[in-house]
């Protein structure tokens, strides 16, 4: 779906959008020379967007003025050549509300909203969190649906309704497996879809409508060809998705896990130099890290390359 932004410019949210890391230097510090060349090698690589403070950018691990810091420096660096995603992650909706409008002035081109889910607010209470932040701003909102990390369950018609109320809720992000019943109930109901979890199903998804993936980004070519090739070459898709969904499946076992394995990727592919995580977190074992090294040396036309210097 194509909507303008606040600078007036046509925005189409849809194909390839990675969730970028956040990398650490190993004291924690943040290491803004990798994380400007995570952003490089991923523009470089093709793809239609990218996405800030998802659970794989480890945003409950970022203090809010680390996530405005990093905002401003991720549109800078991206200076307008794709659309750019920031995260809504505040419980308070007041707190959700201003980080919505200071994202939005800092230049982000769409929102994704993660519900609060923090104690196990009353449904009425989320869907007013969330009708409080479409209401504070206008350009594109996508819902992030994770109801295995949240707890929580919606209809479709849930977020149908919500669409109805503000056109501008653009698209419903589906963290679930399996995910394509969730993506065609979405696609009945006229509301667009993007799915999470690495694509796992991506070629069944894109059959039952999704408009995008939301991937990681050490496999983005992978996924930027699989996009070029679903419209018109589904075998040859589904070829490519069967080439790398070993990988997907050995990243997708936890969230944390996920982080390592991409840090760890990226490291060794000369994006990153550390692949730090804040603690708590997880920490592969020598039989995952050889399995991810493995991975690497099948794959690795299929991974990200590092298309800038770090120093």
């Amino acid at each position: 779906m194509t909507l303008e932004s606040t600078t007036h410019r046509p925005i189409t949210i849809g194909g390839v959008i990675p969730i970028l890391p956040t990398p650490f230097l190993p004291d924690g510090a943040i290491d803004e020379n990798s994380f400007i060349n995570v952003i490089e090698a991923a523009i470089c690589g093709g793809v239609h967007g990218v996405a800030m403070f998802g659970l794989a950018s480890e945003y409950y691990k970022l203090s809010e003025r680390e996530r405005r810091h990093l905002t401003r420096l991720l549109v800078g660096h991206v200076a307008g050549r794709v659309p750019v995603v920031i995260s809504i992650v505040q419980h308070s909706t007041r707190l959700a509300v201003d980080e919505a409008i200071q994202a939005v002035e800092a230049g982000a081109d769409a929102l994704m909203v993660l519900p609060p889910f923090f104690l196990n607010p009353q449904t009425d209470t989320i869907m007013r969190h969330i009708r409080e932040i479409l209401r504070s701003v206008h350009v594109p909102v996508i819902v992030q649906y994770a109801p295995l990390q949240t707890g929580r369950l919606f209809d479709a018609q849930v977020f149908a309704g919500l669409r109805d109320d503000f056109p501008h809720l653009t698209h419903v992000k589906v963290d679930l497996v399996p995910s394509g019943p969730y993506v065609s109930a979405l696609t009945s109901c006229d509301v667009g879809s993007l799915v999470g979890y690495m694509g796992l199903h991506l070629p069944e998804d894109f059959i039952r409508g999704v408009q995008g993936v939301m991937p990681s980004v050490s496999v983005c070519p992978a996924f930027v060809e699989m996009w070029r090739l679903l419209p018109h070459d589904m075998n040859h898709a589904r070829i490519l998705h069967r080439k790398v969904l070993p990988l997907l499946n050995f990243m997708m076992q936890s969230i944390e896990g996920l982080i390592a394995c991409e840090k760890e990727l990226l490291r060794s592919l000369g994006c990153v130099l550390s692949s730090h995580r804040r603690e708590p977190t997880s920490h592969l074992d020598s039989v995952q890290q050889r399995e991810l090294e493995t991975y690497t040396s099948e794959l690795r036309q299929w991974l990200v390359q590092s298309k800038a210097r770090n120093g």
